[in-house]
């Protein structure tokens, strides 16, 4: 039996991993929440990322962790669990350049920045994207990743979820019409998941 490195997996995909009623709830929350423009590397340029967040309440968080970790533990083989005292992120992007080519890995240079401008540094050993809209409410806005190539638009309630490596270049390609919203949480591994004999 050949056993794989769970950073080597990926992207999962999983449809209906969100019930409609909370990506709903969740909807409802950012429309009345403060948002703010999000960074890229600790520095807001809307010629990179057009973005804003607002964070999720705990409540709210505990049942996404609770509808996402089954998905993610048995995908990569590993216990994970969500990453303490960092908050779970809803996004919005709307018409404009999406969000360029990068990796997920926490740097020197972000950290720098996010001291002085109060931005999130969201790190972590993996990535998890629910999706809060579907592709009917948005034109283009694809996850993409270029290795392996793939381009995204998954239905609402979907996880996407991959290692927060530089293994894994993505982005989301620009916005013509609409908004797309997803909610962002990283996860910590924890240990690895015996396998049955």
């Amino acid at each position: 039996m050949t056993s794989t490195s769970w950073n080597t997996l990926g992207p999962l995909t999983v449809d209906n991993a969100l019930p409609a009623v909370l990506c709903e709830e969740l909807l409802r929350h950012f429309e009345h929440s403060a948002q703010r423009p999000r960074s890229y590397q600790g520095m807001v340029d809307q010629s990179m990322r057009n973005c804003e967040y607002g964070e999720v309440p705990e409540a709210l968080a505990n049942l996404v962790t609770a509808a996402v970790t089954p998905h993610v533990d048995a995908f990569f083989g590993v216990a994970t669990y969500p990453v303490p005292g960092q908050p779970t992120l809803i996004y919005r992007y709307g018409p404009g350049v999406g969000f360029v080519t990068h990796h997920d890995e926490v740097t020197a240079q972000e950290l720098e920045r996010a001291a002085t401008n109060g931005q999130p540094v969201i790190g972590g050993d993996l990535t998890t994207v629910l999706f809060l809209s579907g592709p009917y409410e948005y034109a283009g806005g694809a996850l993409y990743f270029e290795e392996p190539p793939l381009d995204l638009r998954p239905a609402k309630g979907a996880l996407v979820a991959f290692p927060a490596t530089r293994a894994f270049m993505h982005g989301v390609r620009p916005i013509t019409a609409g908004a797309r919203y997803t909610v962002l949480a990283r996860r910590f591994v924890k240990s690895s998941i015996p396998s049955a004999a």
